[in-house]
């Protein structure tokens, strides 16, 4: 696994070291934000999310704060939310006392149901700086602002020379209830008499890894991928999978036509029996599985670095910075 040292080094040294207020939010994306070497304090309440180790250990750098502490003691420079489904109004809240930049990082996309009034007032949550997941999810949200695509860490997630099993490996947190953006329904049609493995928590169907290794294991072990997604940016899922050398198939949609080249790091389809098709076509030419595979970890490596990540969160931390100078 790179340090954060190792990075720093790569992408130059930090003038200063920022205290930077947040929320619990996907640990594995913040595990990789940490690699910025800033200090995080997690803001934490009865109804908020906590850490879980399982998805990622707690950086050295990242604190998770008693309920409802702020500690005044600490000098912040910023607050960070993560959405603005609770968070950006809770970050407006806290910022009456502290009255520091915000910086509003948005992991989601508006709903196509939604009046226009409703979009209106999701829009008006701006922060200081605006940060965007992909340019898709930019333009659909219709703000300016920044755009930092995801890191993953090729070193944790990476194949292993493990014969794979003839399976489809999918990821999704509560997905039958989040049908409308998991596609759960669709999965099910297209995997049907088919060897598959899921992992997640929900209800009936799986529960999540109990560790992060134990989740590389499951990508390291599994012949195929499918994210059946139809409204999410680029799931991380996904991306980790690639990662790991597994043959991808997957909805073209959002962000992963351009990350997905047909027939040559995975197949896309938004066509249910041709997605299964490509299924069928990987379990029974595991060459072209493995070929594939190789190629979509190629993709990681080229475009989710982590030293580009880390050079991105920077230089936005500093411009956010800048505004209470």
């Amino acid at each position: 696994m790179i340090s954060t040292l190792n990075i720093l080094d790569k992408v130059g040294a930090r003038d200063r070291k920022y205290n930077i207020l947040t929320f619990n939010t996907h640990e594995r994306y913040q595990s990789q934000l940490a690699k910025t070497g800033h200090n995080f304090y997690a803001f934490t309440h009865e109804n908020g999310k906590d850490w879980f180790a399982g998805h990622a250990p707690l950086p050295d750098n990242y604190y998770v704060l008693p309920k409802n502490a702020t500690y005044p003691a600490i000098n912040f420079d910023f607050i960070l939310s993560q959405s603005k489904f609770g968070q950006y109004q809770l970050s407006s809240q806290i910022n009456k006392s502290i009255n520091v930049p915000i910086v509003s990082l948005e992991h989601t996309l508006p709903l196509k149901s939604w009046p226009n009034d409703q979009l209106d007032q999701f829009k008006s949550m701006q922060g200081d700086v605006n940060v965007f997941i992909t340019n898709y999810s930019k333009q659909e949200w219709g703000m300016e602002g920044e755009v930092v695509y995801h890191s993953i860490d090729t070193d944790l997630f990476k194949p292993s020379d493990e014969e794979r099993e003839p399976v489809i490996f999918t990821v999704a947190h509560d997905f039958i209830n989040r049908d409308y953006a998991l596609n759960y329904q669709g999965w099910k049609r297209i995997t049907e008499g088919l060897a598959t493995k899921v992992v997640g928590e929900t209800e009936g169907l799986s529960k999540q890894s109990e560790s992060v290794e134990a989740l590389v294991k499951d990508y390291q072990s599994s012949l195929i991928y499918i994210n059946p997604s139809v409204l999410s940016p680029v799931p991380t899922s996904l991306l980790e999978a690639m990662s790991c050398g597994c043959a991808i198939v997957t909805t073209e949609t959002c962000e992963i036509p351009n990350i997905i080249e047909h027939g040559v790091n995975g197949f896309m389809s938004n066509n249910e029996d041709e997605l299964r098709g490509y299924c069928e076509q990987l379990l029974g030419d595991t060459e072209l599985a493995h070929k594939m595979g190789l190629a979509a970890r190629e993709t990681i490596k080229d475009k989710f670095s982590e030293e580009r990540f880390v050079k991105e969160w920077n230089t936005i931390f500093d411009k956010a910075y800048e505004v209470i100078k």
